[in-house]
Formats: structure tokens, sequence, C-alpha cells
């Protein structure tokens, strides 16, 4: 089970993360925190300098998290067609798990933005390679520049997430973006 002092941490990131996901980071207090986690706010200053210390860790885990989730559920299912839905209907869904103000305080904090940015691209380009070489592979997909599509389809999303960022002002618009955004990446490239 763990010490004391990794139970308290646990529990501290678990509820930090909820929070966070939930509220965005300028609506939750250090204070609330500690209440939800059961612990002194000095505790979490024991393991952290300050709040936006614990956001920035809270967002690494939840994009690790993230990230192990969906490698998993991609690997459940054979075809492309099949992995690009699993991709696209799992981005779609777990966007349910944010609210829009903690998209638009990750994306406020250039520091935070970039990091998780650049983690985003690594992730993403391994996942998309992996899926057009198994499609290749099996015959699905034709032969193309792996490498090049998969930075293609990074690009493609950095410049959306750039450029769209500030329209995107309700829970619905981004819903409404990612859907059409994944059609299109679903469609355009793949056809019916």
């Amino acid at each position: 089970m763990g010490t004391q002092s990794e139970v308290k941490y646990n529990r501290l990131m678990e509820k930090a993360e909820e929070l966070f996901c939930k509220l965005g980071y300028k609506a939750v207090s250090m204070d609330e925190i500690a209440d939800a986690a059961g612990i002194s706010k000095m505790t979490i200053y024991k393991y952290f300098s300050s709040k936006e210390d614990l956001f920035i860790k809270a967002v690494d885990s939840i994009s690790n998290k993230t990230y192990i989730n969906l490698v998993n559920h991609i690997d459940e299912v054979d075809g492309t067609i099949e992995k690009i839905d699993v991709l696209l209907n799992f981005s779609l869904d777990s966007m349910k798990s944010f609210s829009l103000a903690f998209y638009k305080d990750v994306m406020d904090n250039k520091y935070i933005a970039k990091n998780l940015i650049e983690n985003k691209k690594k992730m993403s380009k391994k996942i998309f390679t992996d899926i057009i070489d198994r499609g290749i592979e099996k015959g699905e997909v034709r032969k193309v520049d792996v490498e090049f599509v998969a930075e293609l389809l990074n690009i493609m999303i950095d410049g959306l997430l750039i450029n769209y960022s500030e329209i995107i002002n309700s829970e619905a618009a981004l819903k409404n973006f990612c859907s059409n955004f994944y059609d299109f990446i679903k469609y355009g490239l793949l056809g019916n």
C-alpha cells in the first residue's frame, strides 16, 4: 500500500487533478485542494512550492495517464480504421473530463502550454506512426512516408490549436471543432 507519506501524496494528486479538471486552475484554491484530499495545506507545501508547481505536475500526470489509456485502447483493436475510430472517439470522450476553464488555464500558462504541446507532439507522433505503420503492413493504408505524414498531422493539430484557441469559447464550440476536425482526418485521408 505504501507509506503514509506516499498515501497522502497520491490522494493529494488525485484530488488536485480532479479539481483542476473540473474547475480549472484559477478557480481552485490550495485550501480547497487540501480539504478535498483530507490533508493540511502545509502538507501540500511539503511536496510543492506553489499552486503553479502543483498544477504543472497535475497536468503532466493527467497527460501521461491519458496517453497510456489511449494506447491501451488502440492496441485492443486490429484494423486501421478501427484504430483511428478509437483514437478519435477516445479524444472526444476524454474531452468531457476537462472543463473549458481547465483548457483555457492550461493554454494561458505559457510554460505549461509549451510543455504540454511538446509532450503531446511526441505522444501523437508515436501513435500516428504506429497506426500508419500497421496499416501499411496490413495493406489498409497505401505506402507513404510515415514520418512525414505523422509530422504533418502534428503540424496540422498545432496550427489548429494556435489559430482556433481564440474562437473556441464554449464546451459546445470545442466539441464541434474536434468532431469536425476528426471527421476530416478520418474521411479526408482514408475515404469512406
